[in-house]
């Protein structure tokens, strides 16, 4: 059955021949939750039933037997069905086929859309850095990390667990303060000879769970980095300030006096410095470009998005950037924390997941860790620590608070994802979307739409997988023709705000599960955002407009009033529960920080008001959302929550 469902979304070459079978496959088999796995392969069952098919094709036979026509129109009516989860089902088997087929190449580092669009494929690696790497790292652009080969005991005075935007920064602040660190990352050591800049390599490598995470109604995709330099590895570098009416409402809301004062400030001075935040290095790629001008067309604000990143030689190579930079100049915690941390005798240990928090005597007392060998097979890690610091991101968190036993009823809560979504514009010139700065200009003209929530406008590098994986389907031919426009396509993104949260809860496998959908609230701002994001494009001059509908909404440039049609329908539409595209970069707000226990999860210090000597320092403490790419703010409230370790140490 899964064949069938390989030649109707991809018709033809290697949907025949087994490779792009296998390899959707593969990926079936590698989703991270028995739950997600389960509920394809019953789906995949329910397209065998003769009688399941009988009202959607118009013939009582299995999916294999019916003709392409045929299983085009049981697909779409799976798409636009009135019950959610066979929605989401559809929408998972779109994503696996599409992603399995156009983020790999197909023979010899070549690919038939590649070759349509002018797409050039991976890159070859440069000769040498553009900016050399800290003399902490070895030649081959890697921090040094500790080889287990057995079950091990480790001491030290505080383990951290986790190494991205909150872990990085706790090593490298308490080993720099002569602490004895211990940094635990589950994910792996990667250097620049392992960023190959194929998307589907890089997703399996570098980003959580492979890139295939989702919601546990399988609406809305969660990408994170999972590497030793976690998110700070493969994000688009994008560096805000927490706005200072955001800071007001958060010490509002957490009962606190510690967001909106001249500590909190002074911290994030110096994460920017050390970062190297700036924005002399946000020039316009063309796609940035066509942002600004539609945005200026219409009157509307144009903010140029500071980034931490220096020196960037290569406008083509800039555009994989989200694929692992390979020359040095994105500022990650690898190249500036994690490299103090080594500096000052801090221990990485790569492949280690943390599963639970140890105690003696009511407080935490180190983690009990499992390691994936280089060889295979696992081993028991234990490190013993007068302090623990959770820092394994929003959703792995809260997992590890409540494996650890942990009863704080707020543990898990909160979660916001900032889902994203899009309109696309189709131009007359090549835009070549992959191209580039990674993202250099944004606007905030929407951004407060009721008491500080609403959307903001930024683009970003486009390759395969987003297209491909989030353009709606009418049939496999327009869907191919939409995804091969890609050299001539912008998007004008938008982040939301979200106000109403979701909750990560424990699976039965001890793995987290995420419980999220978009509130009617937050669903209205994504409303009036596509259709401002419509008109932006249209002002830029794009001759076509598509959205990531299912179906799409379509309006192509020329008759009266075309934009005013498409805006509308735009503006009326379902956004969420499976009917558009929509995906997360950014987790935050399950374990957060507040006065009281009543409330939150951690005092202001960070530290579990359950578990003494247990602190969290990553998104997870947020109030609410951040409203802006969060990297900034969870490196700042990291720098002030290890500061406070080690002026208790």
């Amino acid at each position: 059955m899964l064949e069938a469902v390989c030649r109707t979304f991809q018709p033809g070459t290697s949907a025949s021949d087994g490779r792009l079978l296998a390899r959707v496959a593969g990926l079936l088999a590698s989703l991270p939750n028995a739950e997600d796995r389960l509920r394809l392969r019953l789906l995949l069952e329910a397209l065998g039933h003769a009688s399941v098919n009988l009202a959607l094709a118009g013939r009582a036979a299995p999916f294999d037997r019916l003709s392409l026509d045929e299983r085009v129109a049981v697909l779409r009516g799976w798409s636009d069905s009135g019950i959610q989860l066979r929605r989401a089902g559809f929408q998972a088997l779109k994503r696996l086929v599409n992603v399995a087929w156009y983020t790999w190449p197909v023979k010899d580092d070549w690919h038939p859309s590649w070759s349509a669009t002018g797409y050039p494929g991976a890159l070859p690696q440069p000769a040498a850095p553009a900016v050399p790497y800290p003399p902490q790292m070895a030649a081959d652009g890697r921090l040094p990390t500790v080889s287990i080969t057995g079950d091990t005991v480790l001491e030290c005075d505080v383990v951290v667990c986790g190494s991205g935007a909150g872990g990085g920064v706790v090593a490298g602040i308490l080993a720099g303060a002569g602490l004895d660190v211990i940094v635990l990352e589950s994910g792996p050591n990667l250097g620049p000879a392992d960023f190959t800049q194929v998307e589907g390599d890089m997703l399996t490598r570098a980003y959580l769970d492979g890139g295939l995470l989702m919601t546990r109604s399988g609406s809305l995709p969660i990408l994170a980095g999972s590497c030793l330099g976690g998110g700070t590895v493969i994000n688009w570098t994008s560096s805000f300030a927490l706005p200072e009416a955001t800071r007001a409402q958060w010490d509002r809301l957490a009962g606190t006096t510690h967001f909106a004062t001249p500590q909190f400030e002074a911290a994030v001075q110096r994460v920017s410095g050390r970062i190297d935040v700036n924005t002399e290095s946000s020039p316009p790629a063309p796609r940035d470009q066509v942002l600004e001008r539609g945005l200026r067309a219409m009157g509307w604000g144009v903010d140029v998005i500071p980034r931490n990143a220096r020196g960037c030689p290569s406008d083509l190579e800039c555009g994989y950037c989200g694929l692992g930079c390979r020359h040095g100049t994105k500022r990650s915690t690898t190249a500036t924390y994690l490299a103090d941390a080594v500096a000052g005798g801090a221990r990485l240990v790569t492949g280690a997941t943390a599963n639970r928090v140890l105690r003696v005597d009511g407080r935490a007392a180190g983690v009990d860790a499992t390691v994936a060998l280089p060889g295979g097979g696992r081993a028991a890690l234990t490190v013993r620590a007068r302090r623990v610091v959770a820092a394994c991101g929003a959703l792995h968190t809260p997992a590890l608070l409540l494996r650890s036993g942990l009863a704080n009823p707020n543990i898990g809560r909160g979660l916001r994802l900032h889902p994203v979504t899009a309109i696309g514009g189709v131009f007359d010139e090549r835009i070549e979307p992959w191209t580039g700065q990674m993202q250099t200009r944004g606007s905030r003209e929407l951004a407060d739409l009721d008491d500080g929530y609403g959307a903001m406008f930024e683009t970003g590098p486009l390759h395969w997988a987003l297209p491909a994986s989030a353009f709606g389907w009418d049939d496999p031919v327009r869907h191919r023709a939409d995804v091969e426009q890609l050299a001539h396509l912008s998007i004008a993104g938008i982040l939301l705000r979200d106000r109403d949260p979701g909750r990560v809860v424990l699976g039965r496998d001890g793995r987290p599960r995420v419980d999220y959908e978009l509130s009617q609230f937050d669903g209205r701002h994504v409303r009036v955002a596509l259709a401002g994001a419509a008109r932006v494009l249209a002002a830029a001059g794009a001759r076509e407009l598509l959205s990531l509908h299912q179906p799409p909404a379509r309006a192509t440039a020329g008759s009266a009033g075309w934009v005013d049609r498409f805006a509308d329908e735009v503006a009326t539409r379902d956004p969420g529960h499976g009917r558009m595209a929509l995906i997360s970069f950014h987790q935050m707000g399950t374990c957060a920080l507040g006065a009281s226990r009543r409330t939150a999860v951690v005092d202001p210090t960070g530290q579990s008001f359950d578990l003494p000597g247990l602190f969290v320092a990553d998104g997870s403490v947020f109030p609410t959302s951040s409203g802006v790419n969060p990297m900034l703010t969870i490196m700042s409230t990291a720098d002030l929550i290890a500061r406070g370790i080690a002026a208790g140490a």
